[in-house]
């Protein structure tokens, strides 16, 4: 049976039985609360809340579906898809329970013919009303039938709205695909019981506050997954294997360069692009574009996951590759959904569009992830910078960089993402607010040519109001000493001054016919004509001068030791760093960006003289100054001239010597975009003070491990280790890192990076043998524990006739508990022990049977429970072990106790 037959002999069935056949409704649901249409009872969600009146009692459709929870799974099992077809009938006030248990099983084992051995019922553990429809109606053995807990038999729409009960239906595929467990039951995670059907008793609203309120009009919701069914149907081992996605498989094939015999790895990145496929063709269909939030963001994650996967199958001979495959989809399913022929250019087109824009930079983000990981092996997180810029620059969905990073063992730095994407719409809604008020005094100051900037020689001046703008606060002078953000360089801060009256300059900025615009926290009473003081904060411009200066030296710099294509590509220089963005076509070696972290640290220890000169345009040309990128220069410009090592045309601040730079640091080099690399640095004090950081940071991680190491070789001692003798590991390491404290400028500076390397080393061969110490250690506790077994027999019990040992210790930890346990279990063969330990003030238990004991009815896992609902933890495991853990090791005496008494019933 193909699955359009199942479809149509499912909505024919329910016909007969009296439901209205209905079109299923659009991926993007009318229901505010929820993204994305989650299931078929969705659009029926009104009815059951009683809002709205049907004109019919029952009803039955066929509804797409699209979920992103499981989004991991898919392709690594028989049975997830993100796009899903749930087949449901409905009802309205009309029959419940028993009805809809009846209508499920004739339809699967008379319509369907499926062997009634082969299927269980799970139902709510509190249901009993539908455990006893299944055994005492529908004849069904109790040993057929499972009580499950809330999470896997009560179904609700989302989080708030109508909710209930449910009984499932499951398919035994037989003990060759299940875990093997004799305890493996219908609710398993293994793949042997396959849930085909769901049927929900809608009884409950639940509202914003989470509390269940009983409906007037009860109802019934069911689904059973299409792809699920025609998997049992069709008697193929997964969903993939059905006429679903067969051809669309197939039809992948050929876009990637073939294997005669594709790997496990493989047949997973096949489905992962079948399933999107089907998931983005049906989306767009539904009026869903690619965006960077919302549905449009979930569609566009399911498209560059599909490119990925390709990419990983040895990418795609002509891509664009995912509209091909729509075309698939399209054909197959155009007859059930008509919007897929009617919505065929515009699928394709969006597909296009997507996937040519992420081909381009996909190569140079994976790129950037394999370096980043060979850098973190230790820490093993990607640093929330670089989750941005994929982000921002290579358009990686968040999930996405997790799911790579996840991959190689990693994970990412999400906080830091947060803060850099925070950063990024501070930055643009202050660049915003700055073009606007820029646009507005462009046109509301034409009579106005330009200000006089006196901000070279001082910073400190005396200026009249030309214009006072209300509501904006901003104020303009005839001349001024505040620098107007241009060329990178941030503006000034400040104070202006009438009399007694002072408002601060918050921001400074420059029209392009040079009008400089100074914004202020109020305008406090000034007035066009009054004179005021202009007072630069000259910290902060001294600092930025420091970073402009500290710019032009990075710029030649990068150019001797990379080559003359360097062009700098844009620039922020301020106060508290500087940014540099240039055109280079790799990411730059460690040992190339030292040379040019050394260059400039040289030419901050030569203590060189910093010269301004006006020059002609083209004479400045001839001398070889550099132009900037866009910028635009007039007929004179200035020269900023750094002895014979830079020549740049310039309109920015700038320090009188090198020297003042103190030191140089680069603290970060990333990708900006193809082609476009991007270096922060530090200058003056705050370089000197990263460096002392960094020190200190280095100081303190080097003497915790020290410490530690000498608590574990002494540990070692007190159980029989070789004595320790070391006492004075990395004490000229650490003379070293004092020495940095003092260092005071560039040719400090230089030596620095040379002392890192090397105390890079040191540590990495002290982690080793810490590594190394803390194996031994574990053995020796071990051994230890082992040995001390056979001291507590004398504390064993006999309780109706078994030999009992509760026992708590202290610092064990569940490897010694093991070992002391495996010991007693040799030496008493028969014995149920419950061990506890208190280890850094959380509690762990091992609770054991011996196999005889089993036998009779004896269980680890009952005793687990039993101790972990005094402790308030968590345990699992079978019944011969179980174990677990919980936050109160104060507990453990009455929980020991409890499980005395359990024993004696």
């Amino acid at each position: 049976m193909q699955s359009s037959e199942i479809r149509e002999n499912f909505l024919k069935y329910f016909e007969g039985k009296g439901h209205k056949i209905l079109p299923g409704s659009s991926l993007v649901p009318k229901d505010p609360t929820v993204l994305l249409t989650l299931a078929g009872m969705l659009q029926f969600k009104p009815i059951f809340l009683g809002q709205e009146k049907p004109s019919y009692k029952r009803a039955t459709t066929v509804q797409k579906c699209l979920r992103t929870n499981d989004i991991e799974q898919v392709g690594k099992t028989a049975r997830h898809h993100t796009f899903f077809e749930m087949l449901g009938n409905f009802s309205f006030g009309d029959y419940f329970k028993t009805e809809a248990i009846e209508f499920a099983w004739e339809f699967l084992t008379v319509n369907l013919k499926l062997p009634k051995e082969r299927l269980l019922i799970a139902v709510f553990e509190k249901d009993d009303e539908a455990y006893d429809i299944w055994k005492k109606k529908m004849d069904i053995p109790p040993d057929r039938i499972f009580r499950l807990g809330e999470d896997n038999n009560f179904w609700a729409a989302g989080p708030t709205g109508p909710c209930g009960p449910c009984s499932e239906i499951y398919y035994d595929l037989g003990p060759g695909k299940g875990c093997g467990q004799p305890d493996c039951q219908p609710g398993c995670d293994c793949d042997r019981f396959l849930e085909i059907w769901n049927l929900v008793f809608i009884q409950y609203n639940r509202d914003g506050s989470g509390q269940l309120i009983p409906l007037k009009q009860r109802g019934i919701d069911t689904g059973m997954g299409l792809e699920r069914i025609t998997a049992v149907i069709q008697k193929v081992d997964s969903n993939f294997d059905t006429d679903l996605f067969k051809q669309l498989i197939d039809d992948i094939k050929p876009l990637i360069n073939p294997h005669p015999l594709i790997p496990v790895s493989e047949q997973v990145s096949l489905r992962i692009i079948a399933d999107h496929a089907r998931a983005a063709t049906h989306l767009i269909s539904d009026g869903v574009i690619p965006d960077n939030s919302g549905r449009g963001y979930i569609l566009r994650r399911l498209i560059r996951r599909a490119i990925r996967h390709a990419k990983l199958l040895g990418g795609v001979i002509h891509p664009p590759f995912l509209s091909t495959l729509a075309r698939s989809v399209i054909d197959q399913m155009k007859k059930v959904y008509p919007v897929l022929s009617e919505k065929r250019n515009l699928i394709i087109e969006i597909l296009d569009r997507e996937e040519n824009n992420f081909w381009e930079t996909l190569d140079q983000g994976m790129k950037i992830f394999q370096e980043v990981i060979a850098q973190h092996m230790q820490d093993k997180i990607i640093p929330g910078s670089i989750v941005f810029k994929l982000h921002d620059t290579f358009g990686f969905p968040i999930e996405l960089s997790r799911e790579i990073a996840s991959e190689a063992g990693f994970k990412l730095d999400e906080a830091g993402f947060q803060k850099a994407m925070k950063a990024q719409r501070d930055r643009g809604r202050q660049a915003g607010i700055a073009g606007e008020k820029q646009k507005l005094l462009s046109l509301a100051l034409e009579h106005i040519n330009s200000t006089k900037f006196v901000g070279y020689e001082k910073t400190t001046d005396e200026g009249k109001v030309l214009v006072a703008v209300p509501g904006q606060n901003l104020i303009i002078l005839d001349k001024t000493p505040f620098y107007g953000e241009s060329g990178g360089q941030a503006g000034d801060t400040g104070l202006l001054s009438l009399g007694e009256t002072e408002v601060r300059v918050v921001d400074t900025l420059i029209t392009p016919k040079g009008v400089i615009v100074h914004e202020v926290d109020k305008l406090a009473g000034l007035k066009e004509g009054k004179k005021v003081k202009a007072i630069v904060d000259a910290a902060k411009r001294q600092a930025t001068a420091k970073h402009h200066t500290a710019t032009h030296l990075l710029h030649k710099a990068l150019r001797e030791v990379l080559g003359g294509h360097i062009k700098q590509a844009g620039s922020y220089v301020g106060p508290d760093k500087l940014r540099f963005d240039f055109s280079h076509f790799a990411a730059i070696s460690r040992d190339d960006l030292i040379k040019v972290e050394t260059l400039v640290n040289q030419k901050i220890h030569e203590k060189i003289k910093i010269e301004t000169l006006q020059k002609d345009y083209q004479d400045a040309l001839k001398l070889g100054a550099t132009a900037l990128f866009n910028e635009k220069y007039g007929d004179q410009v200035r020269v900023v001239r750094i002895d014979n090592f830079s020549l740049e045309l310039c309109g920015g601040t700038h320090v009188q010597s090198t020297g003042e730079l103190l030191f140089f640091k680069i603290i970060n080099e990333s990708a900006l975009g193809a082609g476009v690399r991007r270096i922060e640095a530090l200058a003056g004090q705050a370089a000197k003070v990263q460096v002392i950081y960094q020190a200190k940071s280095l100081r303190d991680e080097i003497e915790k491990l020290i410490n530690h190491y000498r608590l574990v070789e002494l540990e070692k001692e007190n159980l029989g280790g070789e004595k320790f003798t070391e006492t004075n590991i990395f004490q000229i390491e650490l003379t070293e890192l004092d020495r940095l404290s003092s260092a005071v400028d560039g040719q400090d500076a230089i030596n620095v990076n040379k002392i890192f390397d090397h105390l890079t080393g040191r540590l990495e061969w002290l982690r080793e043998r810490l590594t190394k110490s803390e194996k031994e250690l574990r053995d020796l506790k071990l051994k230890s524990a082992s040995q001390q077994a056979g001291d507590f027999l004398g504390e064993v019990l006999e309780i109706k006739g078994v030999k009992v040992l509760t026992k708590e210790f202290k610092t064990y930890s569940m490897d010694m508990l093991r070992s002391v346990s495996d010991t007693l279990q040799r030496q008493l063969k028969s014995c149920v022990l419950v061990f506890a330990s208190n280890l850094h003030d959380r509690l762990i238990f091992l609770i054991t049977v011996s196999p005889d004991l089993m036998a009779k009815g004896y269980s680890a896992q009952t005793l687990a429970a039993t101790f972990s609902s005094v402790t308030g933890g968590k345990g699992g495991g079978k019944a011969n072990s179980a174990s677990g853990g919980g936050n109160d090791p104060s507990k453990i005496p009455e929980a020991l106790d409890k499980v005395r008494k359990q024993l004696a019933i």
